[in-house]
């Protein structure tokens, strides 16, 4: 329901005795809250089959008790395989281990750390064999990590040097679930996408109904599906202008550039750096400069997450 206007025509086509005049204001406030509830809980076709109701959670509240998607009860078994979280507690054991790092004159992490978080060659990057030395400001990984570590409160900053609070300690002597929760949470949320990719969007795509785009990915990942065919669910649930204009067959530079900007930021970061799933690159510049990227969802995804059939 668009306006207000669409809303109260479809009540009254629903309930035609509600413009007879002869409800109170009382009984009429709860048909229409009634209405309402039965609207919100109807399923659409623009949300691939959820609810209005399904969809508020899965952007405001993702993996509350509420929502459909949810992280699995025995993850602590699985979450060290998620190569992002592997390498962030690595950089808190050196941390951890020299008591004081000492970071760059910019601030950044020394090339020690960048070399041996770098070596474990568990995060994907193409463009690796054209970097001359390994350093922070090079990686595009590197930065969050140290970034996530700060923001979270986990380490502090002084004199030039991260060392571990008395909450980071803390957290480390906890179980890895709880760490890999909020390192992901961090990540989906709080880190602004904007920084995996430029585009004039303030980086909304992407990062806006991510967890929107981890319940199309247990629903279709089993099988291999282009990049695109998740941007456009995408773009039909929240972009209705750019939806509009590819239903009339005109693409156009901005529908490719959002195709791209969701590649990149959704699965080429997000998704890959945590282990969500396998792509496969295929090139064609016949039809793209980019590589055409092929997604399933990897083993890892189901280890950690589930859909529940909520009525």
């Amino acid at each position: 329901m668009g306006t207000a206007v669409d809303f109260m025509n479809s009540l009254f086509a629903a309930y035609p005795h509600a413009k007879s005049g002869e409800l109170s204001m009382e009984e009429l406030n709860k048909l229409v809250g009634e209405y309402q509830g039965k609207i919100n809980g109807n399923p659409l076709d623009d949300f691939d089959g959820l609810s209005p109701e399904q969809m508020n959670q899965l952007l405001y509240a993702p993996f509350t008790p509420e929502a459909i998607l949810q992280f699995r009860k025995d993850i602590d078994a699985h979450v060290s395989k998620a190569p992002f979280f592997k390498l962030s507690e690595l950089l808190l054991h050196e941390i951890k281990q020299a008591g004081q790092l000492k970071l760059t004159v910019n601030g950044n992490l020394p090339v020690r750390i960048c070399e041996l978080l770098c070596s474990q060659n568990l995060i994907h990057w193409p463009y690796m064999k054209f970097v001359k030395r390994i350093r922070e400001e090079e990686i595009p990984y590197l930065w969050p990590l140290k970034q996530y570590l700060l923001d979270q409160g986990i380490v502090k900053k002084r004199s030039n040097s991260l060392s571990l609070t008395k909450s980071g300690e803390k957290l480390l002597e906890g179980p890895q679930a709880i760490r890999f929760i909020q390192i992901f949470n961090y990540l989906a949320s709080r880190f602004h996408w904007g920084n995996f990719y430029q585009l004039q969007d303030d980086g909304k795509c992407g990062q806006l109904g991510w967890a929107y785009s981890l319940v199309l990915v247990s629903k279709y990942g089993d099988k291999p599906q282009k990049s695109e065919f998740y941007s456009l669910k995408l773009i039909r649930a929240f972009e209705k202008e750019l939806w509009d204009a590819q239903q009339q067959g005109k693409e156009g530079k901005v529908i490719q550039e959002y195709h791209h900007a969701y590649e990149v930021r959704f699965f080429e970061c997000f998704a890959d750096w945590f282990g969500l799933v396998n792509i496969e690159r295929n090139r064609d510049h016949s039809i793209s400069y980019f590589d055409q990227l092929s997604i399933t969802k990897s083993e890892l995804f189901d280890q950690l997450f589930e859909l529940i059939n909520k009525k």
